[in-house]
């Protein structure tokens, strides 16, 4: 499987500068349009078929609540550790700074953006409260 990075919510001179970046590190950048925000994740990465992923995320739908996407994304699927690890260096070297980064997993493939997105917000509140 290619490994695809999934953007949200990004201006364009932002996006272009990460699908740079993606094309240098042989990495499918996808743009997820706002339309698509509540698909799951696997869905849009090609991870899993559609009746497997409506199955999943609708058990997790009930147990989470979530809020419109509203900030940058990047949602990595199908990485080695050798393209993670120069995905992050090639961010900081070009000064591409995105709070919210997630791991495609087992679990968060049947998550929509929403749910993702809610749920790195929320790690990222308790982080900066143990900082304090």
């Amino acid at each position: 499987m290619a490994a695809k990075l999934l953007i949200y919510h990004m201006d364009e001179v932002r996006t272009q500068a990460l699908e740079g970046l993606c094309a240098a590190l042989d990495i499918e950048p996808v743009r997820v349009d706002a339309s698509s925000y509540g698909a799951p994740v696997g869905l849009l990465s090609g991870t899993a078929d559609l009746k497997e992923l409506s199955a999943g995320a609708g058990a997790m739908a009930g147990q989470m609540s979530t809020q419109p996407v509203s900030e940058e994304m990047i949602v990595m699927s199908g990485f080695t550790e050798k393209q993670f690890n120069r995905l992050l260096e090639g961010l900081k070297e070009t000064n591409l700074r995105i709070a919210l980064k997630a791991v495609e997993t087992p679990t968060s493939r049947y998550w929509t953006g929403e749910m993702l997105q809610t749920e790195l917000k929320k790690e990222r509140e308790a982080f900066q409260k143990q900082e304090k």
